[in-house]
């Protein structure tokens, strides 16, 4: 969000990145719009161009991820709320995690609506089919982007300099095993999530490893999702919780169209950069 913030803790390094001034930069005025977060920061689980060796998953965890792509891939519209946790990493090694949460609904494939709130404030993402529209509430200010589609929405937030943690699963083939990051994966085994039971899978790539949980049953949905960045030092995780979701929720036209309030202004993509916990900053 775009607000005055005061000084931030010195030596902090997002992501183990090492850079040690990066969070002075948190002094300026900030627009924290992954508001995808839970399907938008700080980690990506990489898609390759092509597809990566699967020699190493186990039928079981094969199964099971397929499954929930088939499944999710193929709903026409979905709602559910989200918790996120953000780990970064100091310049001395010490870990921090930064807390957000929210809700998304979608409806394939041109609406998105998603809403985040954390400690920066809170954010809200709009997709019409024309436009995607990032609104910071606090500042009253927004950026518009060209987009007609969910996919192009997400690839136009990435071009910004925004990583998507989980806006893999936004995909007409969530996390596909043919084009996901996995070189080796196994199904854990099974347990409980506020009562559900779940599907526990992990897996190995190239980039991340990862875990998922995910609902037993006819209707495979995600609960749990957790992912390690090994080329970054410290190995930061992001982990996403996902709960109520609603394979078919009530339609409602007006929530995919975004009205600037009275007073708000409007922001150029020239006008911002990035920093590394996925803060835009006005410049």
């Amino acid at each position: 969000m775009m607000q005055n913030r005061g000084d931030a803790a010195p030596g902090l390094a997002p992501r183990g990145l090492g850079a040690g001034g990066a969070m002075a930069r948190l002094r300026s005025r900030l627009w924290r719009v992954a508001p995808l977060a839970a399907f938008v920061l700080a980690w990506v689980l990489a898609a390759p161009a092509a597809p990566r060796a699967q020699g190493g998953m186990d039928a079981d965890s094969r199964a099971v991820l397929a499954a929930m792509s088939a499944h999710l891939g193929g709903l026409r519209s979905f709602s559910v709320e989200y918790a996120a946790v953000d780990e970064v990493v100091t310049t001395d090694g010490q870990k921090l995690q930064f807390l957000h949460s929210g809700s998304l609904a979608a409806q394939r494939p041109d609406r998105l609506h998603a809403v985040r709130r954390g400690a920066a404030g809170t954010a809200e993402l709009v997709l019409d089919g024309n436009s995607v529209m990032m609104f910071g509430r606090d500042a009253n200010a927004y950026l518009r982007l060209p987009a007609t589609s969910i996919a192009a929405a997400v690839e136009a937030v990435q071009r910004l300099g925004f990583d998507a943690p989980g806006a893999d699963l936004l995909a007409e083939r969530p996390m596909d095993g043919a084009t996901t990051d996995i070189t080796t994966g196994a199904h854990v085994g099974m347990t409980f999530i506020e009562g559900v039971e779940v599907h526990h899978l992990a897996f190995r790539g190239v980039e991340v490893d990862w875990q998922i949980w995910v609902t037993a049953g006819d209707r495979p949905l995600p609960l749990r999702y957790v992912i390690v960045s090994k080329s970054v030092t410290g190995s930061p995780q992001y982990t996403l919780q996902l709960r109520n979701w609603s394979i078919a929720p009530a339609a409602d036209p007006a929530r995919f169209v975004f009205t600037p309030p009275p007073g708000a202004r409007q922001i150029e993509p020239s006008s911002v950069t990035v920093n590394p916990i996925g803060d835009l900053i006005i410049r």
